[in-house]
């Protein structure tokens, strides 16, 4: 396993669950993109075989600080609001 990855996150992400989430999301993506590729494939192809798993593909990128990320604010819950 290379930890340096790990010492990467951590000085790029504000803390190691913070990486631990925006990568896990961030994996989901990608792993949509590859079903969706795979769906617009003919049937008599083969598909194509992934060097990385999406997780290592995520976490990768998000060491090297291609992912930006923010939080989006929650409202608080009043009368026009539906929980």
């Amino acid at each position: 396993m290379d930890y340096s990855i790990a010492k990467k996150i951590e000085d790029t992400a504000k803390g190691k669950y913070e990486a631990v989430i925006v990568a896990a999301k961030l994996a989901r993506k990608i792993n949509a993109l590859r079903m969706a590729e795979h769906e617009q494939m003919d049937s008599d192809e083969t598909p194509p075989k992934y060097a990385t798993k999406v997780t290592i593909e995520a976490l990768n990128m998000l060491s090297e600080g291609k992912v930006k990320y923010d939080y989006i604010e929650k409202t608080s819950p009043d009368e026009n609001t539906f929980q």
